[in-house]
This record gives C-alpha cells, structure tokens and sequence, in this order.
C-alpha cells in the first residue's frame, strides 16, 4: 500500500477495492488491526494530543476522509506558502482531478460500512457492532443492525452494544465481544474515543479488525439525515452537513455550523503555518 504523511499523520493511499482486499488478507491471516478515518478535525486535535497521534500512527490503515486531506496533501508538495493554496483553493472548485495523484479515493466511515458490510455477507464473514445511542425511536446500533441485515439478508451480525469508552467499562465489553467472536468490529464512539479505545484494546480482542466509524451508526439508523452523495461528490459535505443532518434545531445547526467553517479555516490555517 502507498503510504503518504501530512502533519505528521500516515495516509494510505489507496483505492476502495485496494482496501477490501487488504481486509480480506488481514481476516484470512487471523491478524489483529485497526482502521482509522482521518478527516480535517483528526489533523487539529492531533496537533495537541500527542497520543492521539501516536493512536493513528499505529493502525494497520489509515483512510483519507474528506477532500481536506487531499488538498492538504497536494498543497504540501508546492512551493510556496500563500500562493499554493490560493491556487489549491481555486481548483477545490474548478477541477477536482488536480488532487487525483494525492487521493485515489475518498474513504469514509459512512461510505465503508455498506462495502465491508457487503464484503462479510458475500464471506461469510461475522460482525459485531459497538456504540449508538437510544434518540427516542430506538438505539442506533440495534437499528444499523436491521438495516444491515435487510440491505444484505445474509450478513451475519453477531452481536450489538452501546455502552460506551469508558476504561470502567472495557472488561465487560471486551469479555462480550470475545464470546460472540466476530471478524470485524464496527466502533461508534465517536472521534478520538473510539481510537484510542481500538489501540487500548486490541491486544485484548479475539482476531478481528476493528473501524473507527464515529456517527456513522446515526446515518443509518435515521437518527440524523444523510447528505446527499452529489454534495459529497463536489466536496461540501462538511460545510452543509449541519443544514441537512441536524432536523431543523436551530441551535444545533448554528453550532455545527459554526464547527465545520472553523474547522475548515484552522485546518486551512495549520497547512500554511506547517511550512
């Protein structure tokens, strides 16, 4: 796999059927693993969370998400500080194919669910899933099970459970997910948690690949409304994610809102300060 590194931070640069093969060679070599999601807030927080760093260092892949990442890339390889990004900036909206050769695809938590998903029921392959919460029509992760399970009516989901990232908790947890002995754990407990309680706990695990998911099980449970796939084509999935994902509170929009454009502009900010 090609490996790239931006803000100290490794990138596999990989295509979607590249990553569902490695993942069919680490179940067929019984190899404990883990796979992280980078998106432009995981490069933030990294700045000054040291063992968050080191957390995404250590997994065996590390999946671009968001087109943060492959701007971020190309502008680090140009000369220059204010002018490359200015020009960056210009072809995030005019010609999409200039970041090819940094990011052949863009992975996602959201996105990789149904394909590994997809992978196990076409396997046999087993999968447990951990996290979700209960937002009044049921818990998410008992939801994004019979979700699964009707889109692939022969996926074998062996187990679900919310608790949470609590290191109070892990003996439990752990204890529950080695009697059901799945092949692949799907962990949504959201960003930075769920990372470090994949590391903390994979020597602990039976053999199987644990994904950082974050609110991926929301999405599909129905919990928070999905963006549209031509908004995540062009990019603007981060930005108007608020407006569509949030059912109309408007206290909650304004806030992610106002999360998602300081993000953008820290991040923008981080890259012309780093050179």
């Amino acid at each position: 796999m090609e490996t790239k590194e931006l803000l100290g931070i490794k990138i596999n640069n990989i295509t979607k059927d590249e990553f569902l093969k490695e993942i069919d060679r680490l179940i067929s070599t019984k190899t404990h693993a883990f796979v992280v999601t980078p998106y432009s807030e995981f490069f933030l927080t990294a700045q000054k969370d040291a063992d968050f760093k080191a957390v995404l260092n250590q997994a065996n892949m590390s999946l671009p998400d968001g087109f943060g990442v492959a701007l971020g890339l190309k502008y680090m390889t140009m000369n220059g500080r204010i002018l490359p990004m200015i020009w960056c900036l210009f072809k995030a909206i005019t010609n999409r194919s200039f970041f090819k050769e940094e990011v052949k695809e863009k992975l996602s938590g959201s996105e990789i669910i149904f394909d590994v998903a997809e992978l196990a029921d076409q396997n046999n392959y087993t999968i447990f899933l951990l996290g979700g919460y209960d937002f009044g029509d049921g818990n998410t992760g008992e939801i994004t099970k019979l979700k699964l399970e009707e889109k692939y009516p022969g996926l074998n989901i062996v187990g679900t459970y919310a608790g949470s990232a609590s290191e109070a908790e892990e003996s439990e947890i752990i204890e529950l997910i080695n009697k059901a002995n799945p092949d692949l754990l799907f962990v949504a407990y959201g960003p930075v948690k769920q990372e470090k309680w994949m590391l903390r706990n994979k020597d602990k695990l039976n053999s199987m690949i644990s994904f950082g998911l974050g609110g991926t099980f929301d999405y599909v449970a129905g919990a928070k409304k999905k963006v549209p796939k031509w908004l995540t084509d062009a990019g603007l999935e981060g930005i108007l994610r608020p407006f569509i994902s949030e059912r109309g509170n408007p206290i909650l929009m304004f806030n992610r809102f106002k999360r998602a454009w300081g993000g953008i502009l820290r991040f923008i900010w981080l890259l012309i300060r780093s050179k």
